[in-house]
């Protein structure tokens, strides 16, 4: 009887043994780090479909004529200032979707075929409202996302929802409102809102 118990407890602790070794060596699934996903939102965002606004600081080059080129700020009407054509619309516009249009009016009026370049140098700010301790508006960082901007805003405040969190943002179908996570990538120029808590 002795014996059969002990062969039991024997077996037993083998199972046991050999389970525990399945899941040592079983390896999680891989997850993309939050810097990676930061990354990939944020400059996928700026470089195909961020819309340039007041604010924005621009390095533009027309190869071959250092007279037209120059660095520039987008002004509160969305424009541009440039020498030779004057008052240029910007606001709304693509970086690529600019680049054609001065591309354009330079070969009708000015240059005949223009080879233009369009950099951002320097990105309007972002802004945070409501329930943070700092509202106000920030300078944009490269893949900053939700949690990292509140952050910058002083952390929430106690009154804050957390779960509630809106971003408005200007794209090519107008000014949208949606609904953001803590890891959703922030935008030059969005107003980000964090609401009050009803109890």
């Amino acid at each position: 009887m002795k014996n059969t118990k002990f062969g039991i407890f024997i077996a037993v602790l083998l199972a046991l043994t050999v389970a525990l070794s399945a899941c040592a060596r079983r390896q999680p699934a891989p997850v993309a780090s939050v810097e990676s996903v930061q990354e990939a939102a944020g400059e996928a965002g700026i470089t195909d479909e961020y819309r340039l606004g007041p604010g924005d600081k621009l390095k533009v080059v027309v190869f071959g004529h250092q007279d037209v080129s120059g660095e520039f700020v987008i002004d509160g009407s969305g424009n541009l200032s440039l020498p030779l054509v004057g008052q240029f619309k910007a606001g709304a516009l693509t970086v690529p979707g600019l680049q054609e249009s001065l591309r354009q009016t330079l070969n009708d009026k000015y240059i005949v075929n223009p080879r233009v370049s369009i950099e951002v140098l320097n990105y309007r700010p972002f802004f945070i409202l409501g329930e943070v301790n700092k509202p106000g508006s920030y300078p944009y960082v490269a893949g900053i996302d939700v949690t990292q901007a509140v952050a910058l805003g002083g952390g929430y405040t106690r009154r804050a929802r957390t779960s509630s969190v809106r971003i408005t943002r200007e794209t090519g179908q107008g000014r949208v409102t949606l609904s953001a996570q803590p890891h959703t990538a922030v935008l030059p120029g969005d107003t980000i809102e964090v609401e009050r808590r009803l109890f």
